[in-house]
């Protein structure tokens, strides 16, 4: 009996500790992934190219006015072009299709835990542009990493349900390097777009 009693325990534990990462000091890790994952189909057809790009952020140097609407509140793209200066886009990395995939299957599925909650502010530095087979914009994704939060063509509107971090780690995995990650990083890109006269406060 009294055997029988250690080996049930020892189940019992293991059991427990196999549905759960623990770090050195034991505490549970979170991860970014739920439990019960909503697979959704994806709404844009015809994608013949995906692209991602990086920029400063746009809410300091973007002042082009589109339809009335201000830098913050207008539409990202119009016509099948971008209503901001393309030209200071700082980098551009064409996906190819194992990679489109990767991102397709994080955009398709909710994943994220409900403890990554936006905050007030919005710097987005980062998109992803649909492409259709003439090379036209049929789709848009930008988001703020630092903030949580994302604007998207109204096509996509209300379709982001994945982690904010996991895209950001897809977005370094595919090659986009610029990342703003803490206050220096923000004061440095601020001085830099002061110093080209982007921003005359």
């Amino acid at each position: 009996m009294k055997y029988l009693i250690i080996i049930l325990t020892s189940i019992l534990i293991f059991s427990c500790k196999n549905g759960e990462t623990q770090n050195e000091i034991g505490v549970p890790i979170v991860k970014s992934v739920s439990k019960g994952i909503v697979k959704r189909d994806f709404p844009l057809k015809g994608i013949s190219k995906v692209e991602l790009v990086s920029y400063y952020d746009r809410i300091l140097w973007d002042t082009l006015k589109h339809k009335g609407e201000r830098p913050f509140q207008k539409e990202l793209v119009d016509n099948f072009k971008l209503t901001f200066d393309s030209t200071m886009i700082q980098e551009r990395v064409i996906l190819n299709k194992k990679q489109e995939k990767e991102l397709l299957n994080l955009m398709v599925c909710d994943t994220c835990v409900s403890h990554e909650m936006s905050a007030a502010c919005y710097n987005p530095r980062h998109m992803i542009l649909f492409r259709d087979n003439k090379n036209r914009i049929i789709g848009y994704d930008e988001f703020c990493i630092s903030c949580i939060g994302s604007r998207s063509s109204t096509n996509l509107d209300g379709f982001q349900k994945y982690c904010y971090s996991d895209m950001s780690a897809l977005f370094k995995k595919f090659g986009i390097k610029y990342f703003v990650e803490d206050s220096k990083d923000e004061q440095e890109e601020y001085l830099f777009l002061k110093s080209k006269g982007y921003i005359n406060y």
